[in-house]
């Protein structure tokens, strides 16, 4: 046994004095390999056997210096550069527009097909670190294997991650970065994710397994330690979902989302765990947003409403923003409803728990804008503000996917809502106009008091022609069929009170015709329309 040891030392030392990579000379890579299985193959055969323990140290000695050298080629074999001029299909050239102090910068074409693998290393190298790996497995050093193989890797996935326009460490680069930063890091973020695990973790994997070919609890380990790069730039989405605390946020958090939706069904099991605790991050943000909407419409104690009667901002906000939002019906559906994970929704079906959300919140707004409508001290005002902002919000409804949501029976009850504001506004205005020329049996015959009533009449209604002439009515036909309603509710009666004035005995006086009457009620809609 000590023969053979110096024999293999004697052996070995010639290649591990080489101040050059043995694999610069197939001849020598083979020899040295042959060597390392000679070496590992006796220590094998000593195992359990009362060879000397001295002994037995120096095989476990120079067996290590033989894995250190191992470790050194392998490392320089699998981190030799993926990148190239030409690399495969995968063209990645300099931009000609850059000085020489640029030079090193490459700009990435576009990805338009995913289904695909990088081959990062070219197969003759492949070949000869799994040869490498194979050794050093056997020789008891296959964590020291995998963690070199992450090592070596580390600079070709932090260029591969760059190259995307975006860089591992994005949550702590912007931990104080506005909302508009972050957007514009957002939208960088969703596409690179997408190439990330549709193309480069996969293709991560494969280099992975090819090289630890045999072993897959190493092909585990080296994988999982290479690719925290990976989990580091998902880690940017965590940070996303605990500072998107604003409405505002929605729509990116919904695009976040997605994409990972969309790298599900490509998605390294490696990763599982990970991006299943993020999507119920974002989901739960999600939901977390819908609640601040509703704390920001309840507190709004604006007292900026429209002096004209005008559609209010916040239901211009409010409206607008829920028809953006069910944009991404089905993804909302999915967080309000269905659990986290990978589940299939049907499209063509409400869901109860999202419709009840958006039905909330615009309950919650039309309860905002009751108490602003009491700010204008007018009701007649105060019930054109509620009329204008219910059509606007019912207009709204029916023009998206609000409507199959929210159901015929609720936009019946908003409906009813308008309605009876249209009849408050009557009641207040045209029917203290009404009460004018009420007159009891004794007064019939009194033609003075008729009179005295006409005149009187007439000057209220030019008051209030005057008057509401500067609000505004949004909808053109609700000015029209309020204008109508009106016209019904008063020139009857005021029809009868000149039929009155005709049978006394001053039947023969000057009036103002109903015809009139019932053209300046319809000057004052068609002023009211003005949009």
């Amino acid at each position: 046994m000590e023969e053979t040891l110096q024999a293999l030392e004697d052996l070995i030392s010639q290649f591990l004095s080489l101040d050059r990579s043995l694999w610069s000379n197939s001849d020598d890579a083979d020899a040295f390999l042959e060597a390392v299985d000679e070496l590992t193959s006796t220590i094998h055969g000593l195992e359990n056997t009362s060879v000397d323990h001295l002994l037995l140290e120096s095989f476990d000695l120079l067996l290590e210096r033989c894995s250190t050298r191992l470790k050194d080629e392998f490392h320089r074999l699998v981190g030799t550069s993926g990148f190239s001029d030409d690399h495969g299909d995968h063209k990645i050239k300099r931009s000609q527009n850059e000085d020489d102090s640029h030079a090193h910068t490459f700009v990435a074409q576009p990805v338009k097909d995913f289904d695909i693998i990088v081959h990062a290393l070219p197969d003759s190298l492949v070949t000869e670190a799994n040869r490498i790996a194979r050794r050093m497995i056997a020789a008891g050093f296959g964590d020291t294997c995998a963690e070199t193989y992450a090592s070596a890797r580390q600079n070709f996935i932090d260029e591969s991650i760059g190259r995307l326009g975006v860089h591992a460490h994005l949550a702590e680069m912007f931990k104080t970065a506005s909302w508009e930063e972050l957007e514009t890091q957002i939208m960088r973020w969703i596409p690179a994710t997408r190439v990330v695990f549709h193309i480069l973790i996969p293709s991560e994997r494969h280099l992975c397994n090819c090289i630890f070919d045999g072993f897959p609890y190493y092909n585990d380990l080296a994988f999982a330690t290479a690719c925290k790069p990976f989990l580091q730039l998902l880690s940017f989405a965590k940070f996303i979902a605990a500072a998107g605390q604003n409405p505002e946020s929605l729509f990116r958090l919904l695009d976040m989302y997605d994409t990972l939706t969309d790298i599900l069904p490509v998605l390294d099991e490696a990763f599982d765990h990970e991006v299943a605790a993020l999507r119920e991050c974002l989901g739960l943000s999600i939901k977390g947003i819908f609640v601040a909407l509703e704390k920001l419409i309840h507190h709004d104690s604006s007292e900026l409403s429209p002096p004209d009667g005008g559609v209010h901002p916040m239901t211009r906000y409010v409206m607008n923003y829920l028809m953006a939002a069910c944009a991404s019906r089905h993804t909302l559906e999915e967080v309000m409803h269905l659990e986290f994970g990978k589940c299939p929704i049907d499209p063509d079906r409400p869901t109860a728990s999202l419709a009840v959300c958006l039905a909330w919140t615009v309950d919650v707004l039309i309860g905002n804008l009751e108490l602003k409508s009491k700010i204008y001290g007018h009701v007649p005002l105060g019930c054109v503000f509620l009329i204008n902002n219910g059509i606007y919000i019912i207009k709204k409804v029916n023009g998206c996917e609000l409507k199959i949501l929210l159901g015929e029976d609720w936009t019946r009850v908003i409906s009813a809502k308008v309605h009876q504001w249209v009849s408050e506004y009557c009641q207040a205005t045209w029917g203290k106009a009404i009460k004018i020329l009420e007159m009891d049996e004794r007064s019939h015959h009194r033609s003075s008091l008729v009179i005295e009533k006409l005149n009187h009449f007439h000057t209220f209604v030019e008051a209030i022609c005057q008057v509401q002439s500067r609000w505004v009515l949004v909808e053109k036909q609700q000015a029209v069929d309020l204008s109508t309603m009106v016209e019904e509710l008063v020139i009857p009666v005021y029809r009868d009170t000149i039929e009155m004035l005709k049978a006394t005995e001053a039947g023969g006086a000057s009036y103002v015709r109903p015809e009139d009457v019932k053209s300046r009620i319809q000057r004052l809609f068609k002023s009211m329309a003005k949009s």
